[in-house]
């Protein structure tokens, strides 16, 4: 009986679909991308509190400050829902100055 020389199969070029980790996709690929940051904490100025500020290296595209009792969670759905804008349009959001 002969036997049959095997082949592996082609290797086949897949392009993986990227899956948010979080409710935050833009957040996600902002950070991703490796060309800006996103600072969560606290000003030093008593009537700021926490913030959010998303920036690249040449802007800052979004500056929140948390609202009287918001989470921490709408916090970071305002910065998703703000920074996407950001980002395409130029529209940036600065609550810090006003």
């Amino acid at each position: 009986m002969a036997r049959r020389k095997r082949t592996l199969p082609k290797a086949r070029t897949v392009t993986p679909q990227r899956r948010a980790s979080t409710p935050w996709p833009t957040i996600e690929d902002f950070l991703a991308s490796e060309e800006g940051n996103i600072t969560l904490g606290a000003i030093n100025h008593s009537s700021l509190g926490y913030t959010a500020i998303a920036s690249d290296e040449h802007n800052m595209l979004v500056a929140l400050v948390r609202k009287n009792r918001e989470t921490l969670h709408q916090l970071l759905d305002r910065l998703e829902r703000a920074l996407g804008p950001a980002i395409d349009d130029q529209v940036f959001v600065d609550e810090i100055n006003g």
